[in-house]
């Protein structure tokens, strides 16, 4: 049976609540940097690192949102601000993350749900599933995280532990 643990460090965490209060009350999205291992069947994900699309100015073409979507509209944009996390934090990219802001929707769209089946099939972080990140919040105080990842034809929905 395999086990599938994802820890976010609380510092990336920070950074991923800021980008993403910032575009409060639109959807934003962006991406997340870190280590990631599978042995014994046993799955980590460490996530160290976060870049949020909103917060450069050279990415704002890629993607479009409104209060309760966002998308991405250029596939090779979005990889530039992937090689963009990958350079600042000297990591590997390791999945994606966007926020529900002011909402009590706690899991992915049918949207979303098909954006990660998509990367899961091209096997673009073959040998890893791709790790998607959901950040909602009703007000900034009570915010919820939750991890997803796809293991053939199910998805895992995770609570990431926080690591200081």
């Amino acid at each position: 049976m395999l086990n599938v643990n994802v820890n976010f460090f609380s510092s990336a965490l920070n950074s991923l609540k800021i980008s993403a209060f910032k575009q409060s009350p639109i959807e934003t999205g962006g991406v997340m940097v870190g280590t990631r291992s599978w042995h014994d069947d046993n799955l980590e994900f460490n996530i160290l690192g976060v870049l949020g699309v909103g917060d450069f100015t050279e990415f704002k073409h890629i993607y479009t949102a409104s209060p309760n979507e966002f998308i991405c509209t250029d596939r090779l944009g979005w990889a530039n601000l992937a090689l963009k996390a990958v350079k600042t934090f000297g990591m590997s990219y390791i999945g994606d993350w966007h926020s529900h802001p002011e909402s009590s929707l706690t899991h992915l769209s049918r949207r979303d749900i098909h954006g990660l089946a998509k990367q899961y099939n091209l096997g673009q972080f073959a040998p890893f599933p791709p790790l998607h990140i959901l950040l909602n919040w009703q007000t900034t105080i009570d915010c919820n995280i939750s991890a997803y990842i796809i293991l053939g034809d199910f998805i895992l929905c995770i609570e990431p532990r926080i690591i200081d």
